[in-house]
């Protein structure tokens, strides 16, 4: 979504810094306030006070980009070619696969934390314990998104390579 010129800085539910399926804006400014203020501080010090730059107190995170699939799946259409116990049924199946997983994989989504390896494993079991809601899936969400969720995944991987093996070396 387009920032307005008017508002320039978005706190709490409308910065986009929380997963949107949860209630996490108070959760997610606590999580982020260190940074936040600091950048904040340092824009208004450096005179870096014009939209592009105050956006960038935002950044893009794969981890959120890739969360609004679920949403997007867990959403009732009105028109929809999907079982009406759809939903209930890729909750049922997800959960499944990351209670099996462990705590692992089950904490880090609990807590609102999309991390690449619990969400990879979790795809993985759900596509081979229950590969028949895959087709739902296409049909509920669209080609269109699941291609534009896909790039976000991969992007998710790759900041998690960038972080676990480059970051090391270069700090």
């Amino acid at each position: 979504m387009q920032l307005a010129q008017i508002y320039p800085l978005q706190f709490g539910d409308a910065s986009g810094i929380q997963s949107p399926v949860s209630f996490g804006g108070f959760g997610s400014l606590t999580r982020h306030i260190g940074r936040l203020s600091t950048g904040i501080y340092e824009a208004i010090d450096g005179d870096f006070v014009d939209s592009y730059s105050l956006s960038l107190l935002n950044p893009y995170m794969p981890n959120l980009s890739a969360s609004w699939l679920f949403q997007r799946a867990m959403s009732a259409k009105q028109q929809s070619d999907v079982s009406t116990e759809f939903i209930n049924e890729l909750l049922h199946v997800n959960f499944q696969s990351m209670q099996r997983l462990g705590d692992p994989v089950m904490r880090p989504f609990l807590q609102d934390v999309i991390k690449f390896e619990p969400l990879a494993k979790t795809l993985g079991l759900v596509m081979i314990t229950k590969p028949q809601i895959i087709p739902s899936i296409f049909k509920q969400v669209g080609i269109p998104v699941l291609l534009d969720w896909s790039l976000h995944f991969f992007m998710l991987g790759y900041y998690t390579f960038l972080s676990t093996f480059a970051d090391p070396v270069i700090r």
